[in-house]
């Protein structure tokens, strides 16, 4: 199991060549005193490649930049590391720069009113341990720090604190935390909607009357089929005006070497009164074979074609047409 679980990856050419870039660009902007650009470059070479030295550089650049807890925390590891390899020069001037560090740290002491199960506790984001973390002073960098609790079941809690340079200790008490409000509607204290009136049954309408109401091409079919008899009643009443008026004609002219003025004034009467029959009756008869189409088309509703007692089906065969009557009693 040791031979094929290897404990740290080892960094390759690759990365040691950007680490060692990194550190020398981190190394002449600290000496330019650009400490905000300079802090980042050695925390990332000492991220890609581990070392002492750059690590006792990136303690030195925080310390200058005034992260007290982040320079005091950097000596107290590299004088470990050094030590642990043999390098006493090292391992003796970070123990004594973190040392001169820690009497002057700010510190920030948490306080819980009242402890909740499953508190988590976070400080700039990091999670506290809520036990570990309350009652003792912990080590942070002067500036403004947020404290945050949550619990389940309860309201989170957060607050933003101003550490001053140390050394100094601040104190923050974290409340009880409130009881989360119920996500569930609270339906039972509605009344119920008011629930709609029974109606009354509609009666069955008379045969005949049931198929237009319930289906809208029916109800054009039926229309349709009354304005094709309308035209065709004016049809007939002009064709017996132009009959009328073709007679007089007739008997007017018959026998003569020509026709009066009345006569001919009555003939074109008589063709523009035929000419209306015509039109109306044309008309009408097309309005009543699109009418008799959407009503065969459309089909009754379920409760027409239970009222309806008499019933008429069109259909066409080799030898002609025919019409079926039918019905129930």
């Amino acid at each position: 199991m040791s031979l094929t679980s290897p404990l740290w990856a080892q960094p390759t050419p690759a990365d040691k060549a950007l680490a060692e870039g990194l550190f020398q660009d981190g190394k002449r902007l600290m000496d330019e005193g650009k400490l905000e650009e300079a802090c980042p470059k050695l925390a990332e070479s000492q991220r890609v490649d581990p070392t002492v030295g750059t690590l006792l550089n990136l303690a030195v650049c925080h310390e200058k930049e005034g992260k007290t807890a982040s320079a005091w925390a950097e000596f107290k590891e590299a004088s470990a590391l050094a030590a642990s390899a043999g390098q006493q020069d090292r391992a003796q001037f970070a123990a004594r720069r973190g040392s001169e560090l820690e009497a002057r740290l700010t510190r920030l002491v948490l306080e819980v009113a009242q402890p909740a199960p499953g508190m988590v506790i976070t400080l700039n984001g990091k999670e506290l341990s809520a036990t570990a973390a309350t009652g003792s002073g912990i080590p942070v960098d002067p500036g403004t720090a947020t404290v945050e609790a949550r619990a389940p079941g309860k309201q989170p809690w957060s607050q933003q604190v101003t550490l001053d340079p140390g050394p100094s200790t601040t104190r923050v008490t974290i409340p009880p935390l409130a009881d989360a409000a119920s996500s569930a509607p609270a339906t039972a204290l509605s009344p119920a909607p008011p629930q709609p009136a029974a109606q009354a049954r509609p009666e069955a309408a008379p045969p005949g009357a049931t198929g237009a109401g319930g289906n809208p091409m029916r109800t054009l079919g039926f229309v349709a089929g009354g304005v094709g008899l309308a035209g065709i009643g004016v049809g007939a009443v002009f064709g017996i005006l132009t009959m009328q008026r073709a007679g007089d004609v007739e008997a007017g002219c018959s026998g003569n070497f020509g026709c009066s003025r009345a006569d001919v004034e009555a003939n074109e009467s008589a063709l523009t009164t035929a000419m209306v029959s015509n039109i109306a009756i044309g008309a009408g008869l097309a309005c009543v074979g699109a009418g008799v189409a959407m009503v065969l088309m459309s089909g009754p509703s379920e409760k027409a074609a239970a009222a309806e007692r008499v019933w008429i089906a069109p259909s066409v065969a080799s030898d002609g047409g025919r019409v079926t009557l039918g019905g129930r009693w």
